[in-house]
């Protein structure tokens, strides 16, 4: 299976609730549990339904993995 953050095939997959969304619970690999990372897409829809200030953190300190997330992706 692919971790949802980081999309690496890994053998060992964890749930975790995410902390931008409720309801949101993803597959995550160890590695990116220890780093608190997010999916790049969960931070792109929790900008777009609660403001850009509740993932500055996230970007910021890019939680995540991939591109960087651009403020065009942030409004809907």
């Amino acid at each position: 299976m692919k971790c949802y953050s980081c999309n690496k095939q890994k053998q060992e997959l964890h749930p975790k609730k995410s902390e931008l969304l409720d309801g949101v619970i993803s597959l995550l690999c160890q590695t990116c549990i220890d780093a608190k990372f997010e999916p790049r897409w969960v931070v792109v829809l929790a900008a777009r339904s609660k403001g850009a200030d509740s993932v500055r953190d996230f970007i910021i300190r890019r939680r995540y993995v991939g591109k960087d997330i651009l403020a065009n992706e942030l409004i809907a």
